[in-house]
């Protein structure tokens, strides 16, 4: 989840003039398709008359045979484009506090919609309907108005995920992601143990025409958690990371947000350097790994290869040679549950080379760690910076959690092509309260 966030600190570190900033998804979940992601959203900017509404008071129905109150959670952003968090340290502010505009997102959860009926609630003054990618299922529905009192009139459905206060851990539906300060350093399947040693960063580059060399690795990084935004549906979590140079110098500070839902962690990060990437430094390589304590049993997929690689702490020749792939994901799956990882770069790193670096080894020792081995060590390396120039990049690693009844195939698939929002303002005439 950290991992992208952290590469590109360490990508800092060594060109050492750069500025960054960052940028701002199981079961069954019928009529879509067998997995598809558990939380949609609409833009404040659609639904201009609810503009100034009570963020408390906005509510949402679900309608069959009769209506009735459903999640909804509204995330506001600052007149800069920052989430407002709920416990913040940046002095992030809405320009209209409590009040829904243009800028802010409303989530809603896709298994909790109803149908579309022809006497919906009094108050209601938006139908949005959730249409399949495919086009040819029937749409599921929700109804959005302004009401009053919305504080005293709660939803009955419960909480998708949920943040402990104390420790600070996520749990989402299938697994708890947890931190020590601002760095991630436990992943529990259910109840289960810790599997997660750590995220590791190693990178490396020449200086002076090739004459000395450079290294940072994860050790070198410094953060602090900005806030949190923790709802129903969705938490954002936000931190600061840079990471020092020596000589009392250290990189600019950059922001970035995690995003969790029931299901899946989204990290979107922007950086921009100053000048391109080899200006200073040459034969750049980055190396982001998650380095796991004990995934015995589990195998490791990837795209368009049948085979499946178990990890048993040991590598085979054929292991060996999958780091000349690039994938676009991959995937480990154990006894009931798929990890799936995406990381996708933005053009403008187009030509850099990524391949995939997978080490499933007893004796492997890479410090700093925790626990000895890596079981596995499973990642990408970045290299070939030559060809990037000044400007703005980005890149996101998206992480999902998954039963391992669902294939990694269809969770890209249906990530990358989410169902279709349609916003429908309703007609003006006055409704038979359904409530």
């Amino acid at each position: 989840m950290a991992l992208c966030v952290t590469a590109v600190l360490v990508l800092q570190a060594l060109f050492l003039k750069s500025g960054a900033t960052s940028l701002d998804s199981v079961e069954d979940i019928h009529p879509f398709q067998r997995w598809a992601p558990e939380v949609s959203m609409i833009s404040g900017m659609d639904v201009p008359a609810l503009w100034g509404c009570p963020v408390s008071n906005i509510l949402a129905w679900r309608c069959e045979t009769d209506c009735r109150l459903m999640l909804l959670q509204v995330d506001e952003r600052d007149p800069m484009g920052r989430w407002v968090l709920d416990r913040a340290e940046d002095g992030s502010q809405d320009e209209a506090p409590g009040l829904l505009d243009a800028t802010d997102v409303l989530l809603f959860g896709n298994s909790h919609l109803g149908e579309e009926i022809s006497e919906w609630p009094a108050t209601a003054q938006y139908l949005v309907k959730l249409l399949s990618p495919a086009g040819s299922i029937e749409a599921r529905s929700l109804y959005l108005g302004c009401g009053h009192g919305g504080k005293s009139k709660q939803s009955t459905w419960a909480p998708l995920l949920s943040v402990e206060s104390g420790s600070g851990r996520v749990r989402m539906r299938h697994a708890t992601i947890g931190f020590r300060g601002a760095w991630p350093d436990w992943l529990s399947i259910g109840a289960g143990p810790n599997l997660l040693d750590r995220l590791k960063v190693r990178a490396r580059a020449r200086f002076l025409l090739g004459l000395v060399r450079v290294e940072r690795d994860e050790s070198h990084l410094q953060s602090r958690v900005v806030g949190w935004r923790v709802g129903p549906l969705r938490a954002i979590r936000a931190q600061e990371q840079w990471v020092f140079l020596g000589w009392g110098l250290r990189t600019p500070i950059m922001r970035a947000y995690a995003v969790f839902y029931p299901d899946h962690v989204e990290v979107p990060v922007a950086f921009r350097l100053r000048f391109p990437a080899t200006y200073f430094f040459s034969d750049i390589r980055i190396r982001a790994y998650a380095d796991f304590r004990d995934l015995h049993g589990w195998v490791l997929l990837l795209p368009e290869d049948p085979a499946e690689y178990p990890i048993d702490g040991t590598m085979s020749a054929e292991e060996r040679g999958l780091r000349e792939r690039n994938p676009e994901w991959f995937a480990l799956r154990g006894a009931t549950v798929t990890l799936v990882q995406v990381l996708t770069l933005s053009d403008s790193l187009r030509s850099v080379k990524r391949t995939f670096f997978f080490n499933d080894s007893l004796g492997a020792q890479s410090p700093p760690e925790s626990s000895a081995g890596e079981l596995p060590g499973v990642g990408y390396e970045l290299s070939d910076w030559q060809h990037v120039g000044a400007g703005l990049h980005t890149l996101q690693l998206v992480s999902f959690v998954v039963p391992n009844t669902v294939r990694p195939e269809d969770v890209v698939a249906a990530y990358r092509r989410p169902a279709t929002v349609q916003v429908l303002p309703l007609p003006s005439a006055v409704q038979s309260p359904r409530l």
